[in-house]
């Protein structure tokens, strides 16, 4: 089983393509061994043979996957990020998962050391235009997201946008940035600062930092960016490649 696995993982990790021997270099076994693997898993359609002889993921695997729950798999693959992240970055940081309805929900929540910090925002509702994640999504998750914002953008706090204009162009920025944040939007006192989690070019969730506005002014999340970034970029790969 184990080879069998090492063996897909080697496989999705180089979507082009890759021959039995560089199969077997990057999964660590013999050649002899990967070849009787990939044998067994070309029958069983995990494995798809290419015309030149080289192997990529077969369309076998779709059926598992559909089986499969999303949303634990992306709890999986960022886990261990996540946690790494909230020991080098001291607020609250959270995980929210887009789903293809274009809902939002926040499914993890790792609080800082600080005592002035954020109650627990797992699984509660939370208004897409005046939270960071939400921006993000809207920005980047395309119409289905879009669809969810009431008619009339109510305020939340003294800084809320509720200008369908002043947010279109909001919206602009996310996209072009990369990220979304908010200060005094969602709550006067709050700030917050979202990454976007990509795979196969569609927004699959987003890794959250908040904290105070006071001490999470723009000088602390513009240094939050790149470990929030670096973060995102290893549950994109987990999820690519499976969890090590």
């Amino acid at each position: 089983m184990q080879k069998a696995a090492a063996v897909l993982r080697a496989a999705a990790s180089a979507p082009e393509g890759v021959t039995v021997s560089e199969l077997a270099r990057r999964a660590g076994l013999p050649r002899a061994t990967a070849l009787r693997m990939v044998e067994a898993l070309v029958a069983e359609r995990f494995l798809r043979r290419l015309p030149d002889e080289r192997v990529v993921l077969g369309s076998g695997l779709l059926g598992i996957a559909r089986a499969a729950d999303p949303e634990a798999i992306l709890l999986e693959a960022a886990e261990q990020p996540l946690t790494e992240l909230a020991a080098r970055l001291p607020e609250t940081i959270t995980l929210t998962v887009s789903r293809p309805d274009g809902s939002l929900e926040i499914v993890r929540q790792l609080d800082g050391p600080r005592m002035l910090g954020l109650t627990n925002w797992v699984g509660r509702a939370f208004p897409v235009h005046a939270s960071s994640s939400g921006k993000l999504a809207l920005a980047l998750g395309g119409e289905s997201v879009r669809r969810r914002l009431p008619a009339r953008l109510a305020r939340h706090a003294s800084r809320t946008i509720t200008s369908r204009k002043e947010l279109d162009a909001e919206l602009v920025r996310v996209g072009e940035r990369g990220y979304a944040e908010i200060v005094d939007e969602l709550e006067d006192g709050l700030a917050a600062v979202s990454v976007p989690i990509m795979l196969d070019g569609e927004l699959v969730a987003s890794i959250n930092a908040s904290g105070p506005t006071l001490r999470f002014d723009d000088a602390a999340r513009e240094r939050a960016l790149p470990g929030l970034r670096r973060a995102a970029a290893r549950v994109e790969r987990r999820l690519v490649q499976g969890v090590e």
